[in-house]
């Protein structure tokens, strides 16, 4: 990567992310085969190059390095800190550089706000991760014709929810697309060169191959993994238009409330339930707030709630010594739904205490912490449709019948009103073909997550077409 560009054409360079220097001994590695001395070098980074590393372990590793190489100490521009946190110019750098962590979070001080000023591109939301936001921060201070060269994952190209950032690439930059055929022993997926130009562009280039904004758009992620073999399929009516699609419900703690049905019809309770009153306090409800944090105007309610002497219900739960057989149907109990890998149909092989239309799942919800509050897909529980797993290496679709309870790791999809029930069915088999997995696999969502936004892709209404000969 370092090779590819003019080091004396690059007035000002940021690494943003340097941990112990890869990238940063490589330029120095590359001025010395160039002839130039310690002391140039040194000065060719104490007024060209910037950067930051907030890990103080990585950081004592480059300067080490830095001072192996040239003798001294690296210059203050390169520090030990959270880049989020530097304070640079829009439009200061002709060139960024480097491999940003991907999927890491950030200081909870500043999260909101970093969200609130990178969090949107144009209606598409950019999620709230470090790549995400390295790369959107960057563009800020990206010059007009200045290159950003990033390293990325392979799932950059396809997964929903870095299509946002896509989105805002494709807006300010001509975006290109390489892959690397090694990167570590210990990185084993595929790995990308991201490089984009901030200059104007219809065109994206995978491996030097253009795909055409236009092509891109046909799909509701944006991929980039888009060509002209697969963008018939998004031309037309999509899944989507007939099937309604819903993730589920996280409990909390299965062990309390799922069971395996066993020989069919019979299930093992383990534990006992029972309710009770707990004193709503202000620090109890601090433990459970997002981030610990509570706006002024509600810690005034709690206060009050707390002077007063109110309480909560909450679940109290038993294991029980002598666990006792129950027979299904119960009405104590619903059939649950969880990923399983079989296609087409599997009997029940789960159930879930759900009394009382599932008070005790509920209470044990909402007096946790703030996102087992929430209940996901519950307009859809007990609805007949289709299901999968979310998390496989196959999209193995299967037929769920109604009266199930709905799990986070078990998506489904259910008709829209006054479509007819045979397409149920018909899409059943078509989403079980190769060609229909191949098209999610490499278009959609090249990851093992399957998620209920990635079967909205096209539905040819001609059988004969779709239906393996």
């Amino acid at each position: 990567m370092i090779r590819d560009i003019d080091l004396w054409s690059c007035h000002q360079i940021l690494e943003p992310s340097f941990g112990n220097g890869s990238f940063l001994i490589a330029i120095i590695e590359r001025l010395k085969e160039c002839g130039h001395s310690n002391e140039e070098i040194h000065d060719y980074f104490s007024t060209r190059i910037y950067g930051n590393e907030i890990n103080e372990a990585l950081f004592d590793e480059f300067r080490e390095a830095y001072r192996q190489h040239i003798g001294v100490e690296p210059p203050d521009s390169l520090a030990n800190g959270d880049f989020f946190r530097a304070n640079y110019l829009k439009g200061q750098f002709d060139f960024i550089i480097g491999n940003p962590p991907f999927g890491g979070t950030f200081d909870r001080e500043i999260e909101d706000i970093l969200d609130a000023t990178y969090g949107r591109w144009r209606g598409r939301k950019l999620k709230k991760e470090t790549y995400s936001f390295f790369v959107a921060r960057c563009l800020d201070w990206l010059g007009t014709d200045g290159t950003l060269k990033f390293i990325c994952s392979d799932t950059f190209l396809t997964i929903s929810t870095m299509s946002g950032l896509r989105r805002r690439l494709m807006d300010q930059c001509e975006n290109s697309i390489s892959k690397l055929s090694y990167f570590s022993d210990e990185v084993t997926i595929p790995t990308l060169v991201l490089t984009s130009v901030k200059r104007s562009s219809n065109l994206v280039f995978i491996d030097s191959k253009p795909i055409s904004h236009e092509s891109i758009e046909v799909t509701q992620n944006l991929s980039w993994a888009i060509c002209e073999e697969t963008r018939k399929y998004f031309q037309g009516p999509l899944v989507g238009d007939y099937l309604l699609a819903s993730s589920g419900m996280t409990t909390g703690n299965n062990e309390l409330f799922i069971k395996e049905i066993i020989d069919g019809n019979t299930l093992l309770e383990t534990y006992s339930y029972a309710y009770e009153n707990e004193p709503i306090t202000l620090q109890g409800e601090i433990a459970r707030a997002r981030l610990g944090k509570i706006p002024r105007r509600k810690v005034k309610e709690i206060e009050e709630l707390q002077s007063k002497g109110a309480t909560r219900k909450v679940l109290r739960t038993e294991k029980l010594s002598q666990p006792y057989e129950v027979k299904l149907p119960n009405p104590y109990y619903k059939l649950y739904n969880k990923a399983r890998s079989e296609r087409f149909y599997a009997s029940p092989k789960y159930a879930i205490y759900w009394a009382n239309n599932g008070e005790a799942v509920l209470t044990y919800k909402k007096s946790g912490p703030w996102y087992l509050h929430g209940v996901g897909g519950a307009k859809f529980f007990e609805k007949e449709g289709l299901t999968w797993s979310l998390v496989s290496t196959r999209f193995t679709v299967r037929y769920l019948p109604a009266g199930y309870i709905l799990d986070s790791g078990a998506p489904i999809g259910i008709l829209r009103e006054k479509i007819d029930r045979d397409e149920l069915f018909f899409m059943i088999g078509w989403l079980n073909t190769s060609l229909a997995r191949k098209i999610l696999k490499t278009v959609i969502n090249h990851t093992r997550n399957i998620h209920v936004c990635h079967i909205h892709f096209g539905l040819e209404r001609n059988r004969n077409k779709l239906l393996p000969s």
